[in-house]
């Protein structure tokens, strides 16, 4: 019996022979899971894959030999030359625009989300330039819709905020009123002499709410008011006659300030005012207010101090919603700061603020 075998079978022979293989640009465009441009340096598109004629909403045998710049929105298109010009001796995938924005625009004139890199391409002594397009519009819109709601949040927490501070300005408005009613009848002898100290009393609030319920969303405007003069519009309603004058202390030099930081500082003195009717010297028929302010060292140092001789603190010590509100005013648009304290004869409050964020 014969025991000899053949050769065994080569496995050259059985390799294929890759030397035969032939790819047109064509078929490598084909093979791209994104769309995929070939222009010339004129910017004219020599070869496109299937994929672009999607994205763009053409046909892509309708795209070879027109020029690049029709997949490019109107406004950018003077631009895209010179982009697409730093894309020649570029022998590595490079990013068009890194850190902007681009958009398409498709055939029917609608514009979406893409991005580009791109890559020369040298044959036969002659460059092109390899354009990879990306659709993002997908993805973008995820990024709006998040940016949208990031908004609208953001905006419904401002609403709750505008809301909860009208409501306490409205209630602290309230309480002024009742405080002016029962001054006014303290000291009147007739229904006629209340009516005509009510109605000043009442028209002079009205000064203070021009100025105090435009802070904080007043946008700046020309005008301008003294310290002092803003003073006097916040506790006009309370000094009406000349012995509740006297219950009242201003003293310092004359600073005028632009419009404003008079309407934030009026708002500040409005709420000190009102804790003053609540739980501080104005509940007290021998309580006074003394507000005195200096210059010291490039700021403003005022001082509300309140005093009664049987003062008793009301209320609680606790930072509230106005002692919040003035504390974000007074840090917030002044990058000042506000300290109060309370002593034996009444409330103390101190307030610094930069000049410059006066206008000074």
């Amino acid at each position: 019996m014969d025991n000899t075998t053949g050769p065994a079978p080569s496995r050259v022979a059985e390799s294929v022979d890759l030397s035969r293989l032939t790819l047109s640009i064509q078929d490598v465009l084909d093979t791209i899971p994104a769309g995929a441009i070939v222009v010339d340096p004129l910017g004219v598109m020599l070869a496109v894959n299937a994929e672009v004629g999607r994205q763009f909403g053409y046909e892509p045998e309708d795209l070879l030999g027109r020029s690049v710049d029709i997949l490019v929105p109107a406004g950018p298109r003077d631009g895209h030359a010179a982009l697409r010009s730093k894309a020649f001796g570029s022998d590595q995938m490079r990013a068009m625009g890194p850190g902007r924005s681009l958009r398409g625009q498709r055939r029917d004139g609608s514009l979406f989300q893409i991005e580009v890199g791109f890559r020369t391409i040298a044959t036969g002594g002659s460059q092109f330039v390899l354009a990879v397009v990306s659709d993002r519009s997908d993805q973008f819109r995820v990024q709006e819709s998040e940016a949208h709601e990031r908004a609208l949040t953001l905006e419904l927490e401002h609403q709750e905020v505008v809301a909860h501070e009208m409501v306490h300005r409205v209630k602290n408005l309230m309480a002024t009123v009742a405080a002016l009613i029962s001054l006014s009848a303290r000291g009147a002898q007739s229904a006629r002499e209340m009516e005509e100290s009510l109605r000043g009393r009442i028209l002079a609030l009205s000064s203070v709410i021009d100025l105090a319920f435009k802070a904080p969303q007043a946008a700046s405007t020309r005008g301008a008011l003294s310290v002092e003069d803003v003073l006097h519009a916040v506790l006009a309603p309370f000094m009406w006659g000349d012995l509740e004058s006297s219950r009242v202390s201003l003293a310092g030099p004359p600073l005028v300030v632009k419009q404003r930081p008079s309407e934030v500082l009026a708002l500040v003195f409005h709420e000190l005012t009102t804790n003053a009717l609540k739980y501080g010297a104005l509940q007290q028929l021998d309580g006074r207010i003394l507000v005195d302010w200096l210059q010291i060292d490039g700021e403003l140092v005022l001082c509300w101090s309140e005093q009664a001789a049987d003062f008793v603190a009301l209320g609680t010590t606790t930072m509230g919603f106005g002692t919040k509100l003035m504390s974000q005013l007074i840090e917030g648009e002044f990058s000042g700061r506000i300290d109060r304290e309370v002593t034996a004869q009444g409330w103390l409050t101190r307030i610094t603020i930069p000049l410059p964020s006066l206008g000074l």
